[in-house]
């Protein structure tokens, strides 16, 4: 968040202002995805844990992709910095995108040990974030 000002002040990487708002509706796209998957999980959460009485969720958004919340994270993350005006700061943008995909390695192993039905879920949904694609 500290590099987007700075690029824009100094000029480093300029974004013509019709780009920032393509990139603004990016963002707003990611955050319309991650609202609509807290709303279909109630067990979503920024804690890679397991709760008592925890039950899967298949439907909706997570009937296409086993963690659309994180979909939306990325897309959020992407658009953020064009939205700002900042190409350069697309740098940590990417890296804060691949740092997700990481942590979805962690969680995919931490559901498969600790809830019912993941691995037959992760049959029929096959797809982590992005369907026909990854």
């Amino acid at each position: 968040m500290l590099l987007p000002p700075f690029d824009y002040r100094y000029q480093w990487s300029p974004i013509p202002f019709i780009v920032e708002i393509v990139g603004l509706a990016i963002m707003n796209i990611g955050l319309i995805i991650m609202v609509i998957a807290m709303v279909q999980n109630a067990y979503a959460s920024k804690l890679l844990d397991i709760n008592k009485g925890q039950k899967l969720i298949d439907t909706g958004l997570y009937s296409h992709v086993r963690h659309p919340l994180y979909t939306g994270a990325i897309i959020m993350i992407i658009g953020l910095p064009i939205a700002l005006g900042s190409w350069l700061s697309l740098i940590p943008a990417i890296i804060g995108a691949v740092a997700i995909i990481i942590r979805i390695k962690f969680e995919e192993n931490m559901l498969i040990e600790g809830m019912d039905g993941y691995e037959e879920y992760r049959t029929r949904v096959k797809y982590k974030i992005v369907p026909k694609i990854y």
